[in-house]
């Protein structure tokens, strides 16, 4: 994803540079949201850190490695398991020459690729956004639109407060450099300008101590002007104002999963090795020799005299050591197993009722269900992906409608964006109840959309299904000559 965002149009600057309050306040808001993003991004990659409640835990994990041991990660099948349905089919209108404009643009930006990535970062982060301005050649000139998708963690969009559906600004920003040579840059999108900062080392908390400059380094000026008439940020969230991680329920199981699995890895070596011990018998009497077995009677076992004998200590099958001095051996009974593992299924199922996603996406080694029953048990999947395809298809409706209005190729047909249905019926009670709803009256048109197909392809099948001939169309046709009997023996 492109993290950087620099515009350029061919345009006088504005009179002044205006947003100096706006822009120390929006920098540091989008900073303080970074950690929330930063710890999403790590349950999601399965990097989160151990805590334990004893440090003599700690140090024993680390002593043996196992507090650098991946995590079992399982958080990230709550994202995944959503975005992985939002499949986006199409984007059309009802004009065929701005078809392929809209084509034009999805392959200049390669968007086949880049949008189901917008949609994963949307889902883990619970934002992500689409950058759109035009691209220039050497001069200047408007040559196409350049569609960017960026991350919350170095962009963030502002709403009105009298009005929170309007958007008022966003702020891009990202660092150059190391140490002596930090620089942080930042710009500012307006409807009717962008203006371009910089500041010279870390930036202080109070403004006031702030060295904010304008930058024009590159030749550009500080401020250009944007004559679209709107921030030029596309919001994708999955809630309002602002998004929340698909898999920020998940937290919590995934800490105990986590624990569980590192403190079960932990007895496994005792299991295949235990520990043992042996009580010594205070009273024996240890006078006696256990070195060896050789005596003049075994000259040829290869052992000289002088030489310490082999142990009698036999380790083969059914052999009887003979210990002197000890009056009892064993060993150490290790952890059970089923006290992590138990527990263990249990956090799954907590994750899977705490993110409404269902059981099998996290466990597909169970009994196997029937379609009716899995298209139940996916409902609230289903409600989720279809809510997201709306909210996201708005925004995605948007951009492009944006886009096209860059190209100065606005047009009075609507943007449609088509996605692929999340539902779907392929088993045979699914199809055997269609069938009997058709039966019932049902129109062809909701069959078909239950079945799960996409509305453009209903629409184009139905438009080119032949007409079939009703009673009222054979009545028109004239009426019916009749034969008498004679005339009918003669015909025969």
């Amino acid at each position: 994803m492109s993290t950087t965002a620099e515009p350029h149009l061919a345009s006088e600057p504005s009179s002044g540079l205006t947003g100096l309050t706006d822009l120390h306040t929006d920098y540091l808001e989008l900073i303080r949201a970074r950690p929330e993003y930063e710890r999403a991004e790590k349950f999601y990659q399965g990097m989160i850190e151990e805590a334990y409640s004893s440090p003599k835990v700690a140090r024993l994990l680390s002593r043996s490695g196992l507090n650098q041991f991946p995590s079992f990660n399982l958080a990230h099948i709550a994202v995944d398991a959503i975005t992985d349905s939002l499949h986006l089919n199409s984007v059309t209108t009802e004009d065929n020459d701005l078809d392929n404009v809209l084509d034009d643009l999805r392959d200049a930006n390669d968007l086949d690729a880049e949008f189901p990535l917008l949609m994963q970062t949307a889902g883990k982060f619970g934002d992500a956004y689409l950058f759109v301005w035009p691209s220039t050649d050497e001069s200047g000139n408007a040559v196409g639109v350049r569609m960017e998708p960026q991350d919350p963690r170095v962009a963030r969009v502002f709403y009105s407060a009298e009005n929170p559906t309007v958007m008022v600004r966003a702020i891009q920003s990202w660092e150059t450099g190391a140490k002596e040579t930090l620089t942080v840059r930042a710009n500012l999108y307006y409807a009717d300008r962008i203006e371009r900062w910089a500041h010279r080392g870390k930036v202080p908390q109070d403004a006031k101590r702030a060295k904010w400059e304008p930058y024009t380094a590159d030749g550009e000026p500080a401020s250009i002007e944007n004559p679209f008439g709107q921030v030029p940020y596309f919001h994708y969230r999955t809630a309002r104002p602002y998004g929340t991680p698909l898999h920020v329920n998940a937290y919590g199981p995934q800490l105990a999963i986590n624990k569980l699995v590192t403190s079960h890895l932990a007895t496994v070596d005792y299991q295949s090795f235990p520990q043992r011990y042996a009580l010594v018998d205070p009273s024996a009497d240890l006078s006696g020799t256990q070195t060896g077995d050789f005596t003049p009677e075994h000259p040829t076992d290869g052992t000289a005299p002088e030489e310490p004998g082999d142990s009698q200590l036999d380790s083969s099958p059914a052999a009887l050591w003979n210990l002197q001095g000890y009056k009892e051996v064993g060993q150490f009974q290790a952890a059970n197993p089923d006290h992590f593992l138990k527990p263990f299924d249990r956090y799954i199922k907590a994750m899977a009722q705490a993110t409404q996603i269902p059981f099998q996406a996290f466990d597909s080694t169970g009994d196997a269900i029937s379609g009716e029953s899995r298209r139940v048990a996916n409902e609230p999947l289903y409600v989720r992906v279809e809510s997201l395809q709306k909210d996201f298809g708005a925004t995605h409706r948007r951009a492009y409608e944006f886009a096209l209005t860059i190209l100065d190729e606005g047009s009075a047909s609507p943007v449609t964006v088509n996605w692929r249905p999340v539902r779907n019926i392929n088993d045979l009670n699914g199809i055997q109840m269609l069938i009997l709803k058709m039966q019932l009256g049902v129109p062809l048109d909701v069959l078909l959309a239950e079945a799960g197909y996409n509305s453009r392809d209903i629409d184009s099948w139905l438009a080119n299904r032949p007409v079939e001939p009703t009673e009222s169309s054979t009545a028109d046709s004239g009426p019916t000559k009749e034969i008498n009997p004679d005339e009918r023996t003669e015909q025969q």
